[in-house]
């Protein structure tokens, strides 16, 4: 796809038309190039997460949850100086606004039709962090989690 914008257009239909449909999302659109719809995936399910800090605002706390944990596994927040412990919704705010940024970044992606081989060691990057997220609701905030995903099945994409 050609046009700034006709990626994410494209990839939010599909996921208005049927999120369940795993399968035809993550499928790379013909003429679409496979790392700008890697990107433009990543760039959605940072839009979705909102949603879900939302949902956990009011259960998760720094008080119910004051370290970002997922089972037993403690998570150190990177939008520090240097890696700290924070609570895991303030790790996840965090995460979520470094994400974004690193995503919108002109200096990273400078055109949203193409990515440049340096760039792409974002990409994994990113996919971690928002997986701790995924992670923390799902071991610490199971209902919220599953109420979630079943309005955008985010986690598996």
């Amino acid at each position: 796809m050609e046009s700034t914008f006709a990626a994410l257009q494209h990839l939010q239909n599909l996921i208005r038309k049927d999120p369940a449909d795993l399968e035809a999302i993550v499928q790379v659109p013909e003429n679409q190039d496979p790392d700008c719809w890697q990107y433009e995936h990543l760039r959605q399910v940072c839009l979705e997460l909102n949603n879900l800090v939302v949902l956990l605002e009011p259960e998760c706390t720094a008080t119910s949850c004051p370290e970002m944990k997922a089972d037993e596994w403690l998570y150190l927040c990177a939008a520090h100086t240097t890696p700290q412990s924070c609570s895991a919704i303030d790790y996840i705010v965090h995460t979520l606004d470094n994400a974004t940024a690193v995503l919108n970044s002109n200096k990273y992606f400078p055109t949203r039709v193409s990515i440049q081989e340096p760039s792409l060691k974002h990409f994994q990057n990113v996919a971690r962090r928002l997986y701790r997220i995924f992670a923390h609701a799902w071991y610490h905030h199971r209902e919220i989690f599953q109420e979630f995903e079943v309005c955008f099945i985010a986690s598996v994409r």
